[in-house]
């Protein structure tokens, strides 16, 4: 894919001196002067073995806990260190991607998907050297599911409802046999299990039985490629090589993530060498960086940027108002200028990515004159204008900052209110009176998200799904229960044409640049999903 690229800023001079000074270190551009860097990333030559690779993460991690886990940069860590029953396959750049085996080497289900049986791989062990076996996944399933349990968790549970809500029962079958019994259908589950952010990456109990559920993830353990050496929170998480790891062996003896929530400042590290690889590029700084020889490599992930309405705003539960919002919004604009056209302007909440995404899915085109007539019909004019905060966190200060202009064309004037990532995430949940919309970024390759944006996401914002949207609710409890594989997807389809019709919330972009990599970084890809594979990693010299 090929994005048309507008205007381009330059960084700071001295951070370009800087960068001109680490490539004459390296002996000039890795990058070969392209402008997609994914090719330059993958490299050619012999993989070399070794070395330490730092990343520059935009958000400190959340919990180290593979039940408790949120936000993609938490994840990005912690799936070295943890690993699920069903894995993607991480070489798929097009999407969506295709489930593979992982601590599972196969499954299936009965007729109507309510029980999944799972083959679980022999030979695995914890970094403490304990067996992963069917009584250890038993463990992780009853510290989630289970009330019974001594080492029940009750802050894990509410995070894992979408897919383990109905589970009736679970049980060892024998040492590498497992079942899931559920209530009601589950056709999306395995791939839900890939996914991993909200479902069961598998811990070691060993380990939560000792120190207790609330200290495990100050010394996490799993059966992933690598294992946890120390967190200095606020600084850098440390990890090295598992040299007793089930799967192939990872060139990089060791990873660094390094917490840089500043962008200039995640910037300023990548040029001068300090990190390797970061996370959330600006817009303005990717054709300069690729000018100097970094490689930005071009994509589109499992998540999108979009906004969360608050329905506590009486003004917000008129849906002229909303549907005011969306006609007024010209998404493709919104990409050629806060992105320089290096992103994908989205219309569905079944995004790229996701595998019940339709790219003529629409839901309404822009259109400003439309736009005042409906805030009129509402109530709103020159002397009465909607009025509302948008709420948004440092990373998306600029993103908030077009939106705001830009509803002034169609007579909206909105304040801004940015906050550091834990403050943001709690004004989400509980917003004040006068916000009108979040701007949110999440998603998942699994149809079912659509579920999560409307009973974790819009209902929990103040909307009453049951009552205002009935015929949303049926229509997602059908394709819940779809198990045959193209009817599945159309019912999800459907569904998201009833959110579309209903205006609950606005879909902005899928960011098409997102990561970038130091000249001399070779061997990564960016999928088509949330996170990457940096077992395959290498530094050349």
């Amino acid at each position: 894919m090929r994005i048309t690229r507008g205007r381009r800023s330059v960084v700071p001079a001295i951070l370009a001196l800087a960068c001109a000074l680490v490539l004459a270190a390296c002996g000039g551009s890795a990058g070969g002067g392209e402008s997609n860097g994914g090719d330059a990333a993958q490299g050619d030559g012999t993989p070399q073995a070794g070395g330490s690779l730092v990343v520059g993460l935009y958000l400190e991690p959340l919990a180290l806990d593979p039940h408790r886990q949120a936000f993609w940069e938490t994840f990005r860590v912690s799936r070295n260190i943890f690993e699920s029953l069903v894995n993607e396959d991480l070489t798929d750049t097009e999407g969506p991607t295709e489930l593979v085996p992982g601590l599972a080497t196969a499954w299936e289900s009965n007729a109507d998907a309510t029980v999944w049986t799972f083959t679980l791989r022999e030979g695995v062990t914890f970094h403490d050297g304990s067996p992963f076996d069917a009584d250890a996944l038993h463990l992780n399933v009853r510290r989630v599911w289970d009330e019974t349990y001594e080492y029940f968790d009750d802050q894990s549970q509410p995070r894992l409802l979408q897919w383990l809500g109905t589970l009736a029962d679970a049980r060892v079958v024998d040492e590498y046999t497992y079942e899931f019994e559920f209530s009601t259908p589950q056709p999306g589950f395995p791939r839900g299990l890939a996914q991993a952010m909200s479902t069961l990456p598998i811990g070691n109990p060993a380990v939560w039985e000792e120190v207790g559920n609330d200290a495990f993830a100050d010394q996490p353990s799993g059966t992933g490629p690598y294992r946890f050496v120390s967190r200095t929170v606020g600084d850098r998480i440390v990890l090295e090589k598992n040299p007793d790891y089930w799967g192939e062996e990872p060139y990089l003896d060791e990873l660094v993530f390094r917490i840089i929530p500043n962008n200039q400042t995640r910037l300023a590290a990548l040029i001068s060498g300090e990190v390797d690889l970061i996370s959330y590029v600006q817009p303005d700084d990717v054709g300069t960086l690729e000018q100097q020889g970094f490689q930005v490599p071009e994509g589109t992930g499992a998540a999108y940027l979009y906004l969360s309405f608050n329905f506590q705003n009486e003004d917000l539960q008129d849906e002229r108002v909303r549907q005011a919002l969306i006609l007024g919004l010209d998404r493709q604009r919104f990409v050629d200028e806060v992105y320089n056209g290096d992103a994908l302007a989205v219309y569905s909440s079944l995004h790229p990515g996701n595998e019940a995404y339709d790219p003529d899915a629409r839901d309404f085109e822009y259109d400003p004159d439309r736009a005042r007539e409906l805030l009129a019909e509402a109530g709103f004019d020159e002397s009465n204008p909607l009025t509302f905060t948008i709420v948004i966190d440092v990373a998306n200060q600029a993103q908030a900052e077009w939106l705001q202009s830009h509803y002034k064309e169609i007579g909206v004037e909105a304040d801004l209110v940015s906050l550091d990532r834990p403050s943001y995430g709690a004004r989400a949940v509980a917003p004040e009176p006068g916000d009108g919309f979040d701007i949110s970024e999440y998603g998942g390759t699994y149809a079912e998200w659509l579920y999560y944006a409307v009973n974790t996401g819009i209902a929990r914002r103040g909307f009453d799904v049951a009552t205002q949207a009935p015929e949303l609710v049926a229509a997602i409890d059908e394709a819940s229960r779809t198990t045959d594989p193209a009817g599945r997807i159309a019912n999800w389809q459907a569904a998201d044409a009833l959110l579309r019709e209903k205006a609950l919330t606005v879909p902005l972009v899928t960011h098409t640049r997102y990561y970038a990599l130091g000249p001399n970084v070779r061997g990564f890809v960016w999928p088509a999903t949330n996170w990457y594979d940096l077992t395959k990693v290498w530094l050349e010299d």
